[in-house]
């Protein structure tokens, strides 16, 4: 989402001001700034395809082998797993921020997590540079142990309740999953590059120079 389209919260705009003063400062030195984005129509179309991909897989097996049998219909039932679903949303942005301050400048203290009210939609971000490896580790970590890991474990369970909410953290990784491969495609090669997670918007931004001979 560009700045001109919703009110950023104050929390933004200082990491805004913020990610601008590095930025001039990554210019001075000669970096040329490349923007690593996904738009909200990217994520949710685009996305959520590329994230149902593990899921189809995974439904054929949870199939065979527990057939299509339900435990419960029961209102308290139903409940408990829609209840597990919404507190996985928000333990989805912690394990962001878990696996990116392991490259984090100062660590945790480079981790911030927020809440976008127009689109009841909590997030995280990291406010200082990391290498390539753990941007994509972390942003593809939540998908991985909540999504599809639930579903694996859901199958030796045989409970359809924790597979549905194994597919529905899967396919919240959309917008993740297409980050992840737009920076897997970002080549690098002769160039040194410094990533850094954008302060409002879906993505990140590279900022890159040719290395020196």
């Amino acid at each position: 989402m560009a700045e001109t389209e919703r009110k950023l919260t104050k929390a933004e705009q200082e990491r805004s001001d913020s990610f601008r003063k590095r930025e001039e400062k990554l210019l001075e030195e000669g970096y040329e700034r490349k923007d690593l984005l996904i738009s909200l129509v990217t994520a949710n179309i685009v996305g959520t395809l590329v994230a149902a991909i593990p899921c189809i897989p995974a439904g054929i097996i949870y199939y065979l082998v527990n057939g299509t049998s339900i435990h419960s219909t029961s209102p308290l039932y139903i409940g408990a797993y829609v209840l597990l679903f919404l507190v996985l949303v928000f333990v989805h942005e912690m394990i962001h921020g878990l696996f990116w301050s392991f490259g984090a400048e100062n660590g945790l203290k480079d981790i911030r997590f927020g809440f976008i009210v127009q689109y009841l939609t909590p997030y995280c971000t990291c406010v200082s540079p990391l290498k390539r490896p753990i941007y994509v580790i972390a942003t593809f970590m939540p998908m991985f142990l909540l999504g599809i890991c639930v579903m694996i474990v859901s199958i030796f369970l045989g409970n359809i309740a924790l597979f549905t909410v194994g597919v529905l953290h899967t396919l919240a990784g959309a917008g993740d999953i297409l980050v992840v491969l737009k920076l897997l495609a970002y080549k690098t090669k002769g160039k040194d590059v410094v990533f850094i997670d954008h302060p409002y918007e879906c993505g990140l931004v590279a900022f890159e120079k040719e290395k020196l001979s």
